[in-house]
């Protein structure tokens, strides 16, 4: 059985995730071994290799970071959980949101932003996601003026992917009220992924 360690300490969003991906991808079967110092790899990196079905441990080791251990499963069981995602994700739809409002008028799109929230949430549940990244993601955000109808959304299992480097370039990723800091890898292959996307 193969082990493979990577060393992404100081490596910027989505390098960790990166490259424990292809690590991964170069063993049939075995071990990936990742040193990451942030926070946000670690659930990032984790998140992804729980996707690719791995089993994560994690241990923590003070100032230097986290300590990942990724266990890649046998193909024929990684072959199996492949094609039960393959199934649902026929018919998911991918709802990208890249600005706090709808349109060029401010105050209308505040209002179209509630009312196509709602007009989701009406419709029946499958397996949807909505993304938020550049100025969409303060719509997830303390005082957001959508934030209950969001939290409803997520109560009721709507997957929420919010963009960790565009809530580090406005600095408020300590302001987060609801769903998942997520990164560039995974919210690409959420949306490639989907049946459909629609940007608002």
């Amino acid at each position: 059985m193969k082990t493979i360690k990577v060393d992404a300490r100081g490596l910027a969003c989505p390098e960790p995730v990166i490259l424990s991906k292809k690590a991964l991808s170069d063993i049939e079967q075995g071990d990936v071994i990742v040193q990451v110092d942030s926070e946000a790899a670690k659930e990032n990196i984790a998140r992804m290799a729980k996707h690719e079905g791995c089993a994560v441990t994690i241990k923590e080791h003070g100032k230097q970071g986290f300590e990942l251990h990724l266990t890649k499963p046998e193909p024929g069981e990684k072959h199996r959980a492949a094609e039960t995602r393959a199934k649902g994700d026929e018919e998911s739809v991918a709802y990208l949101f890249d600005s706090d409002f709808i349109g060029t008028n401010r105050e209308l799109g505040k209002i179209l932003v509630n009312g196509f929230l709602n007009a989701i949430s009406s419709l029946p549940h499958k397996k949807n996601s909505i993304i938020f990244i550049s100025n969409g993601v303060k719509l997830t955000t303390r005082g957001s003026y959508v934030l209950e109808a969001l939290g409803k959304m997520h109560d009721r299992g709507y997957e929420m992917l919010i963009c960790g480097t565009c809530l580090d370039y406005f600095k408020i990723r300590d302001k987060v009220k609801v769903g998942t800091i997520s990164n560039a890898v995974e919210i690409v292959q959420t949306l490639t992924g989907a049946g459909k996307v629609i940007k608002f």
